[in-house]
Order: C-alpha cells, then sequence, then structure tokens
C-alpha cells in the first residue's frame, strides 16, 4: 500500500516522546535526510533528476527542534510552526495558525500537510494535518510501546486504528529504521528514508537513515 509522507508521534517502553518522519515516493526517490545542527533536512542527491527540481515538495526541512521542542513535517510547514512555539504560541494555535495560512500543497494531487510537535517540557504530543476538505490538530495519547501515525495519503488524519502497538526502540536510529519498515510501517511501499528525534533528560536527540547512502 502506498501512503506517500509518514509523520509519527508516541513513546518508547520508558515513556520518552518520539518523533518521526518517512519519506516514501514513487516519483522522486533519489532523496535522504540530512543533519544540520538542530535541523533535518530532506535534499535530493546531487546528480540525480530529483536535484534538477526547485520544488520546495521535494526539498525542505522536515525535522527542527530545541530544548523543549521537536517539530516534524512533509514540507515547509516545519520551520513556522516551530517559530511559533519558541514565541510562545501554544502547540495547538501554532499548528492550527500556520496549517490554516498555508493550506494543502496546491499540486496534482492536493496533497496534505502533515506535521507533529513534541514537547518535552509538557511531556505532551500533537498530530495536525490540512487537507482540500478538513483542517484537523489534536493532542496524541498514546502508551509507553505505542506510535501513532498519519500519512499524506490514505491516512492524513489522526484515528484510533492509526497506532502501532508494536513499537520496541529506544534510540533515534533505530526509530527511523522501525518508521522505514517494521510492524505497522511493513506494508507501506516506496520508503526512501527517515528521520527521528526523541527526548532525553539532557535534550532531545536526533537521527537518520538514508539506505540509499
Amino acid at each position: 500500500m502506498y501512503v506517500g509522507r509518514i509523520v509519527g508521534v508516541g513513546r518508547t517502553l520508558e515513556g520518552r516522546t518520539v518523533a518521526a518522519y518517512r519519506v516514501s515516493s514513487r516519483s522522486f526517490p533519489n532523496r535522504a535526510a540530512r543533519q544540520s545542527g538542530r535541523s533535518i533536512q530532506i535534499v535530493p542527491h546531487a546528480g540525480s533528476p530529483d536535484a534538477a527540481s526547485d520544488s520546495p515538495y521535494i526539498a525542505y526541512e522536515c525535522i527542527v527542534w530545541n530544548e523543549r521542542f521537536a517539530v516534524v513535517s512533509n514540507g515547509t510547514h516545519t520551520r513556522p510552526i516551530f517559530e511559533r512555539l519558541k514565541a510562545g504560541n501554544a502547540p495547538r494555535d501554532a499548528i492550527l495558525t500556520v496549517l490554516a495560512g498555508l493550506d494543502r500543497e496546491f499540486d496534482d494531487y492536493d496533497t496534505p500537510r502533515i506535521c507533529g510537535v513534541l514537547d518535552a517540557a509538557e511531556d505532551r504530543l500533537w498530530l495536525g494535518s490540512v487537507t482540500a476538505h478538513s483542517l484537523c490538530v489534536t493532542p496524541i495519547a498514546v502508551e509507553p510501546g505505542q506510535m501513532a501515525y498519519i500519512s499524506t495519503y490514505g491516512f492524513p488524519l489522526p484515528s484510533p486504528d492509526q497506532i502501532d502497538r508494536s513499537f520496541r526502540v529506544t534510540e533515534p536510529n533505530a526509530i527511523c529504521d522501525h518508521i522505514m519498515g517494521r510492524s505497522a510501517f511493513a506494508d507501506f511501499e516506496k520508503p526512501v528514508c527517515a528521520a527521528a528525534a526523541l527526548s532525553r533528560e539532557n535534550g532531545i536527540e536526533a537521527g537518520t537513515l538514508n539506505p540509499s547512502d
């Protein structure tokens, strides 16, 4: 089943909050997740056909974080949500304002904008999305060892049916491997790369996975 890009938020078995992202793509598979400081970008491989495009839907910041927040998304809404959180907006308001302002991606598929927020200080998780017909922002309650997810196609709105209940990994790179093809994510086609952020006692730790490297 092809579901496009995936955003997940969850808790490790120890109860630590997690935000994760996976690129799945039929049209633009020549991409990787690259970390630079407290940011992870989706970028095309140099010299690939994808590198010739200037589309913001192909290259963008997918995770950005500081000591308190991590924001994960499938496009250019990552940074605006993060900046609103830094300015003191509540997660609900930051997500709602940005998604309502940008709307879905105006491509041939009306691709939804999807996102998640990890609030380490409040120990809370959020998911949000905007489609051609709906706008949803909701706090996510999951047990340790579970990850809730949404995707651009098929599952753009949060649902109790979209919870991976076999989330057993505890390190950022292992989280990336999990969302790339383990458990509930095993049947989702065309994985390309992944990124993840994990709350620790001393801050937020991140990782990436690029099978094409």
